[in-house]
């Protein structure tokens, strides 16, 4: 069995839709953590990780949050992902967590910078060009002998 013969490249294809589906960095981080503690167990079975994806995220009130439960709380304003570390009558107490902020610009002064990573797009085109093929994504099934993807 091939590659493309798998299950792999759906359980990709749906850890794609994650980023598109939540948005939040931090949860799209969280899910993959659990897809890859999932991938340990059952490595051989990609298509049983893809079917668990749908379950791995669930719209919870307020009064099923348990302890030690790691959730993302949407406000009017904010996304704070964080372990639930208890319950009070009128708020939640959360630990280990991360604050996303969206504003639509901010400034950044020079003497703040300690370190700056930048995203290089289109690396395997840089690194590797004879690689990279039109429509990666919408290969034929069982197309074979040729490299066109």
């Amino acid at each position: 069995m091939t590659f493309q013969e798998s299950d792999y490249p759906n359980l990709k294809k749906e850890m794609i839709n994650l980023i598109h589906k939540y948005k939040n960095p931090a949860l799209v981080i969280e899910v993959l953590k659990e897809i890859w503690e999932t991938h340990k167990q059952i490595p051989i079975y990609p298509g049983i990780i893809s079917m668990c994806l749908s379950s791995m995220v669930k719209e919870k009130k307020i009064g099923e949050l348990k302890k030690g439960e790691r959730v993302l709380i949407k406000t009017g304003t904010l996304e704070i992902l964080g372990t639930v570390k208890l319950k009070k009558k009128d708020r939640i107490v959360l630990e280990n967590s991360e604050v996303l902020e969206r504003p639509k610009s901010r400034e950044v002064k020079n003497e703040e910078v300690k370190k700056i990573l930048s995203l290089e797009r289109g690396i395997l085109k840089k690194i590797w060009p004879t690689l990279v093929f039109k429509d990666a994504d919408n290969r034929p099934s069982g197309s074979r002998g040729s490299f066109r993807i």
